[in-house]
């Protein structure tokens, strides 16, 4: 086992060296492109090949954020007290209070796991001033031309594109499910690929998970060294990437040498198309959505910041 990381890590390391233009082009690309600032993870860590689509739906005073891995319910108003009447069941009129005390509420980011480890912030006061940047990115230029391409372009098509983008992730998940030993998902990762690759049209089409039912494996390097225990580091908001960890920055830097555009090398001007492309085509999905999550939040910052948390805990717990 120590031989075989030690491999890996001079295969890296001979990456690295003689691909030195090339990490230089990936790290122009990582600031010129207009992620989803907070969704795309993805992408972010991924975002847009990894986050699954997010649903929100209202019931009453609640709201509750569901992706296929994680379903997180929102705070949406404070505890009050009303000195106006309601009528009872009896007819007696009396004025309405909670009856529970605010200390006393479920924090509704809880989680479903009591080994949710805590969220270090050091950087709140950035994080919170790059997340006011980013929002305002995303509503005056992301939003508009999300909507404006998901009025243009069929759903079906969008749905194809979606798919195509995660059938070329698919080194990224296959490493990552090595290096864990998990050679279920491993299994699952090659015959995907092929399948979709082949009857797929180039994995335009979810053939496999379709027809098959084999479905998709939702893996990276972040994930990958959070299985070894490596922790999550401090939170930090990027510059239009939004949401994200030390480790998941590092996780995510190896994770680009992996990509189809790292070894076909485009050229810095197609890899920005084909990455905005990718951004866009996911952020046409949940435009509306977003705004849903934005109106049931008390704090939009930290209602974010933990809902990322949550999410990426619950992918390494898969």
């Amino acid at each position: 086992m120590l031989a075989g990381t030690t491999g890996f890590i001079i295969v890296i390391r001979d990456v690295l060296v003689k691909n030195f233009k090339k990490v230089g082009e990936c790290f122009l690309v990582m600031f010129l492109v207009l992620g989803l600032s907070s969704f795309s993870s993805a992408n972010d860590t991924n975002y847009s090949s990894n986050l699954s689509y997010h649903f929100v739906n209202e019931t009453g005073e609640d709201v509750y954020v569901q992706t296929s891995e994680v379903t997180i319910k929102l705070e949406k108003s404070i505890p009050r007290s009303s000195s106006f009447p309601v009528d009872t069941a009896q007819g007696i009129t009396k004025p309405f209070e909670y009856s529970d005390p605010f200390e006393d509420l479920e924090d509704p980011f809880a989680g479903d796991t009591e080994d949710l480890p805590v969220m270090s912030d050091p950087f709140e006061g950035y994080n919170r001033w790059m997340f006011d940047v980013n929002d305002t990115i995303y509503d005056s230029v992301l939003e508009p031309v999300a909507r404006g391409y998901r009025d243009a372009i069929h759903q079906d098509l969008r749905m194809g594109i979606k798919n195509f983008f995660s059938n070329l992730m698919s080194p990224v998940k296959l490493v990552s499910s090595l290096i864990q030993l998990d050679f279920e998902k491993t299994g699952r990762v090659l015959v995907r690929v092929l399948i979709n690759t082949t009857f797929g049209i180039g994995g335009l089409a979810d053939v496999a998970g379709e027809e098959y039912g084999i479905h998709n494996v939702n893996e990276d390097m972040d994930q990958a060294l959070g299985s070894y225990g490596v922790p999550t580091g401090p939170y930090i908001v990027l510059p239009f990437f939004g949401p994200s960890t030390a480790r998941n920055v590092i996780g995510s830097f190896v994770d680009s040498f992996m990509k189809p555009t790292f070894f076909l090398d485009p050229g810095v001007e197609v890899t920005v198309g084909i990455t905005v492309e990718e951004n866009i085509n996911s952020a046409s999905f949940i435009v509306d959505d977003k705004k849903e999550l934005e109106a049931g939040a008390l704090d939009e910052y930290e209602s974010m910041r933990d809902f990322y948390h949550q999410y990426r805990h619950s992918l390494l717990k898969k």
